[in-house]
């Protein structure tokens, strides 16, 4: 499991906001270079879904499943419209993180066109996983936006009930079952059935079946 901050965030450079989610993109796309017999489970928590959305659609080698954890799309619940509000009056006053989230949150919505069409343009298996307290990113546009695309592409909608946006800060059992959930089963080996043609064998004892020759 690899775990990373993003461009702008905790110990990421630069120290100023990379406001472009096509630019956080490809500065995190080496994480999906090959290696033979692995495969790729893409997860982007708020913000970072559209990030990783843009990963998967864009990736050499495609990924196996994209799960968006409390995924923030360009709107904004009540919790979130006070923040930006707030945090738009005080730039230089609060802490950079808390700064460069501002910043990308008030930039986003112009570049979700581009974000609907990369998640368009998945062919893996997308999940939706929400938490039904969310008030930074309401889960009804979760649900609106699986709903919008159910028909296109392979999208699931996870409800986790009693949670809030931070799922990742949150019982840690609660987080990986819901990833967990997200990978697919092996398909059932078959099994392997007489012919039709071959019932009388079947029914015949072996030793009835007369003497085996066998030849260098």
């Amino acid at each position: 499991m690899i775990v990373v901050d993003r461009p702008g965030f905790a110990g990421s450079e630069p120290a100023e906001c990379v406001p472009q989610i096509e630019v956080q993109a490809q500065a995190l796309s080496p994480l999906l270079a090959p290696v033979r017999g692995q495969n790729i489970l893409l997860v982007g928590q708020s913000y970072g879904a559209s990030v990783a959305t843009l990963m998967a659609a864009t990736a050499t080698r495609p990924v196996q499943v994209l799960a968006l954890i409390s995924s923030y799309l360009g709107e904004p619940g009540p919790t979130a419209r006070l923040l930006v509000a707030t945090g738009s009056k005080v730039l230089n006053l609060i802490p950079r993180d808390l700064r460069n989230a501002v910043v990308e949150i008030s930039g986003q919505g112009a570049q979700m066109p581009m974000v609907r069409d990369a998640l368009m343009s998945v062919r893996a298996p997308i999940h939706l996983i929400h938490g039904d307290q969310d008030d930074l990113a309401p889960i009804d546009a979760a649900r609106r936006l699986a709903d919008a695309m159910a028909a296109k592409v392979p999208i699931r909608l996870q409800c986790v009930e009693g949670a809030n946006h931070f799922l990742n800060d949150g019982p840690v059992e609660t987080l990986l079952g819901a990833l967990e959930a997200c990978i697919p089963r092996p398909p059932a080996r078959p099994t392997w059935r007489w012919p039709t043609w071959l019932a009388p064998l079947k029914a015949k004892p072996l030793a009835t079946l007369g003497p085996v020759t066998a030849r260098a």
